[in-house]
C-alpha cells in the first residue's frame, strides 16, 4: 500500500506567505509608530501651534510685568518647547538687579511663566529727596520717596562700597525683634559697626565677622538695663 503524497512545496509557500505577512505588519506597525512620533515632535517643536502666545509674570512688586518680559528677551511665536528656561531666567537676574531669583516654566499650551523674588532691602540710604535702597551685597536696586517700612538707616562712611556692603550684610544678620527696635545702623570702617536703637541705646557690633554668634548674644543682652551693648567680641559680650 502506498503512503498518500505530501504536499511539501505547498505548506513551505503557506508559511512563507505567512511569514512575510506578520513582518509586513510588523513593518506597519513600526512606521506607524516612528510617523506618529515624528508628528508628535514636530508639533511640540517645530509648529505654531504650540508656540509662545503669552508671558504670565508673578511675584512682581516694584517691578513690572512689562519689565520682566523685556529682560526675559523671550518672543512670541517660538515654540515653547524650545525655550531655553534657564536662559532666560539668567538674563532677568543679569538686567534687573531688583530681581533676587527667576523661576521660568511652561504652562501648556503657550504660556510662558515667570516667577520673581525680589531683592529684599537691607538698609537704605537717605539723599536729598528720597531713599535709595541698597542689598544685602551693597548693591542699590530701587529708589522710592519715602524710607522704606521696617528698613534700617545706612550712615557713616557709606560712599565706600566695602562700608556699605559691611553695613548691609550686618543689618541681614540681625534678628528680627533687634530690627524691630533699631533706627539706623552706621560705620566709618568695615570693623567699626554700631546699630543705633530707636530709643537711643546703641549696640556696637564691630565687623561682619561672627554674625551669627553675635546675633544669638544679643538678644538675651539686650534684657540688661544699659545704653550700649558690645558684642565685637561675642564671646565676652558687655554693657554699660
Amino acid at each position: 500500500m502506498n503512503d498518500p503524497l505530501v504536499d511539501v512545496t505547498g505548506a513551505r509557500r503557506r508559511r512563507e506567505r505567512a511569514r512575510r505577512k506578520r513582518q509586513l505588519t510588523l513593518l506597519g506597525a513600526v512606521a506607524a509608530v516612528a510617523l506618529l512620533i515624528g508628528g508628535g515632535v514636530w508639533v511640540v517643536f517645530g509648529s505654531g501651534w504650540l508656540a509662545v502666545s503669552e508671558v504670565s509674570v508673578s511675584g512682581t512688586k516694584i517691578l513690572t510685568p512689562a519689565q520682566v518680559i523685556e529682560a526675559a528677551e523671550v518672543p512670541l511665536g517660538v515654540p515653547l518647547a524650545r525655550v531655553d528656561t534657564d536662559a532666560a531666567a539668567r538674563r532677568v537676574l543679569e538686567r534687573l538687579p531688583a530681581a533676587e531669583a527667576a523661576a521660568v516654566g511652561r504652562a501648556w499650551p503657550r504660556t510662558l511663566t515667570i516667577h520673581i523674588q525680589e531683592t529684599r532691602p537691607r538698609v537704605a540710604l537717605e539723599v536729598p529727596g528720597s531713599f535709595v535702597w541698597i542689598a544685602q551685597d551693597g548693591r542699590s536696586f530701587h529708589t522710592t520717596p519715602d524710607r522704606p517700612h521696617g528698613v534700617l538707616l545706612a550712615r557713616g562712611r557709606v560712599e565706600d562700597e566695602g562700608v556699605l556692603a559691611t553695613v548691609a550684610s550686618v543689618a541681614a544678620a540681625l534678628p528680627p525683634a533687634v530690627v524691630g527696635q533699631a533706627d539706623a545702623i552706621e560705620a566709618s570702617s568695615v570693623d567699626s559697626v554700631v546699630v543705633v536703637l530707636a530709643d537711643g541705646r546703641r549696640i556696637v557690633w564691630g565687623s561682619a565677622e561672627h554674625a551669627e554668634l553675635k546675633a544669638a548674644v544679643l538678644e538675651p543682652l539686650l534684657t540688661v538695663e544699659a545704653q550700649e551693648y558690645d558684642v565685637s567680641a561675642p564671646t565676652h559680650p558687655t554693657t554699660r
